[in-house]
Formats: C-alpha cells, sequence, structure tokens
C-alpha cells in the first residue's frame, strides 16, 4: 500500500443493475462474500482443531420500486446477474444468484427488500 491517503468518496453511493437493468438503492446495501467459513471442533477434552466448509455469499438491499417493473417478479427468482458499484470503487458481483426471503413492498415509502444469494459473490476493489 502507498503512503498516500485516498480523499475521495468512502461510502454513501452505490448503483445496482439485475440482469443489465438498473434499480435505484434507496437503503442500506449490504453483501457478504462467497468463501470458506471455519468451525472449531472440540472434543471432550481438548480443542481438536477446525472443519472448513463453502458458505453462499449475500447482497441485500433496499430497492425503489418502480412503474414499468413489479418487484414481485423477483420472488423465487434464479439465474439472477447483480452488480453493485459503490462510491469508494468497490464493485460487487452476484452470479447465478437465487432470490431468498420473502419481498415486501412498502407503498408509502415505494420501496422493497430484496435478499439473493450465491455461491459465486465477489468483491473487486481498485488500488
Amino acid at each position: 500500500m502507498s503512503g498516500t491517503v485516498y480523499r475521495g468518496p468512502l461510502a454513501g453511493l452505490a448503483t445496482a443493475t439485475i440482469n443489465g437493468v438498473s434499480w435505484n438503492v434507496v437503503g442500506e446495501c449490504q453483501y457478504q462474500a462467497a468463501g470458506l467459513q471455519n468451525e472449531t471442533l472440540k472434543g471432550q477434552s481438548a480443542v481438536e482443531g477446525f472443519s472448513t466448509m463453502p458458505v453462499q455469499g449475500f447482497v441485500q438491499m433496499t430497492l425503489r420500486d418502480r412503474r414499468d417493473a413489479n418487484p414481485l417478479d423477483f420472488q423465487g427468482a434464479s439465474g439472477l446477474t447483480i452488480i453493485i458499484q459503490q462510491a469508494n470503487g468497490k464493485i460487487i458481483t452476484v452470479d447465478d444468484g437465487w432470490q431468498v426471503e420473502n419481498i415486501n413492498v412498502n407503498t408509502q415509502e415505494g420501496t422493497f427488500e430484496l435478499k439473493v444469494e450465491s455461491a459465486s459473490v465477489v468483491v473487486d476493489t481498485v488500488s
């Protein structure tokens, strides 16, 4: 890492496309990369080590409802490709994702929550 400090945006802006269609992110956008998860293995007399298992990644975000699309079409959807670009330049990519949890539309705010999981959620950083 260089000795200079980045002075550009670190947070606040996020854009999302789902299968190539842009959606307005209006609330929190969270993610977890797919990878491995360790679990401690304990016997009755000692901590014996750990096991490693694959774990799915996810993205979860609050999106704005739109006139030209029905958010409930995402309920039970699979094969989703999602690309999120953050203000700090990081790009989160979900390949072959599937929607989980119920989609509830908030009519007062015109928003809905979308959570998608996948075995392929990667984060690309900029240098």
